[in-house]
C-alpha cells in the first residue's frame, strides 16, 4: 500500500510564492518536489513544483522573484493511500517523474518518491507479489 510509504511531512507552498523562495525550500529541506496548496484549503493540492521546474527556469532566465505558479505543473497525478505500489511504479515509468502526490479520502496526505520505492525491500516484494513473481533479497534483474 503507498500510503505505508509516502512521506507525510510534505513541504508546501502557495501558488503565489517566489520561485526562489520555493527552491529555498527544496534545499532547505532536502526535497526534489514542493506542493502547492490552495490557500484557502491547505490540504487540497493545485499543483507541484518540481527541482526539473526549477532548473529549466534558471537556464531560461526566468525571473526568480515571479510567483511559481508559473513554471508548476498544474495537472497533479496524485494515487490514493490505498492504491498498491506496484501502481506507483507504472506510473513513474509511464510519466517519467520522480514523485506522486499521494491523497487520501481526496486530501493530500504525503508524497512517494521514486527513491522511496527502491530503499523499501518490502516494496519490491509487494511488485512481485502483485505481478506474482518471486522475489528474494539479493536479487537483480
Amino acid at each position: 500500500m503507498i500510503g505505508s510509504f509516502a512521506k507525510t511531512s510534505v513541504v508546501k507552498a502557495f501558488p503565489n510564492t517566489p520561485i526562489r523562495d520555493v527552491a529555498r525550500l527544496m534545499a532547505e529541506n532536502k526535497v526534489g518536489l514542493v506542493v502547492l496548496v490552495d490557500p484557502a484549503d491547505p490540504e487540497r493540492v493545485v499543483g507541484v513544483v518540481s527541482e526539473r521546474d526549477v532548473v529549466r527556469a534558471v537556464a531560461y532566465d526566468v525571473d526568480l522573484n515571479a510567483s511559481v505558479d508559473i513554471i508548476a505543473t498544474k495537472s497533479v497525478i496524485t494515487l490514493d493511500y490505498g492504491e498498491n505500489v506496484a501502481k506507483a511504479a507504472e506510473v513513474f515509468r509511464k510519466y517519467g517523474i520522480r514523485h506522486v502526490v499521494v491523497t487520501k479520502g481526496g486530501k493530500l496526505y504525503g508524497v512517494l518518491s521514486i527513491r522511496d520505492l527502491v530503499r523499501e525491500e518490502a516494496i519490491f516484494k509487494e511488485i512481485a507479489e502483485y505481478y506474482e513473481w518471486t522475489f528474494e533479497p539479493g536479487m537483480s534483474a
